[in-house]
């Protein structure tokens, strides 16, 4: 049971690409997130993805999903951050049984259009339960296999091997059916606070307020 992707929050695309950029890592892709005054930039990792969201300046729409909200409040809390994790979403390979614990956990699932070139269709389950217990992913399928996303990285990720979220491992797993590999729970509810991605050469970059904050 892998991790897909996690979404951080920046305050700017600017402050969002210098991140990226001083670790080596490139885009592959961005866009307007219509309805939500947000924005995003995309990072394949050889496993999984990183999304990034920052503000665009256009007003959420009406009884939008309150995402810019979360987005500002984390990064106010933790004010020396430039990327602060959001959420986190677990690979599903087999739709039956995502639906079998949308079914058991009560979890609204949708299926969500392709993104344009290179972000095929998928299937979400449990988002917006999320809002209210931060610790919890959305779990993810993709009928079409995931994305064929390339970036030109000056180093090469290997993909997410560690994300620290504060929450109860109980919860997490009866959710997910499982453990996923590379979770590490902390006490607390705070949901995701680090998310560690590893390179080829054996390295690693650590995402979010450092241990402590």
């Amino acid at each position: 049971m892998e991790i897909d992707h996690v979404v951080l929050a920046a305050r700017t695309k600017a402050d969002a690409e210098e991140v990226l950029s001083q670790a080596g890592l490139g885009i592959a892709r961005g866009r307007v997130i219509p309805g939500l005054g947000l924005s995003n930039l995309v990072v394949p990792l050889g496993q999984g993805l990183l999304e990034i969201h920052y503000p665009n300046g256009e007003p959420p729409a009406p009884a939008s999903p309150p995402l810019l909200d979360f987005d500002k409040e984390a990064l106010a809390a933790n004010p020396s951050a430039p990327l602060v994790p959001m959420a986190w979403l677990v690979l599903m390979q087999d739709e039956r049984r995502l639906r079998e614990l949308a079914a058991a956990n009560d979890m609204s699932v949708l299926e969500v259009p392709a993104e344009g070139p290179g972000f095929p269709p998928y299937t979400l389950a449990g988002f917006g339960a999320n809002f209210d217990r931060r610790w919890l992913p959305c779990l993810i399928h993709w009928p079409e296999g995931p994305p064929a996303l390339s970036a030109a990285h000056r180093h090469e990720p290997i993909g997410i091997t560690r994300i620290d979220v504060a929450g109860p491992a109980d919860d997490i797993r009866r959710w997910c059916g499982g453990e996923p590999r590379g979770l590490n729970t902390v006490p607390g509810t705070a949901g995701p606070l680090r998310v560690e991605i590893g390179f080829v050469d054996g390295t690693a970059l650590t995402l979010g307020p450092a241990t402590g904050q």
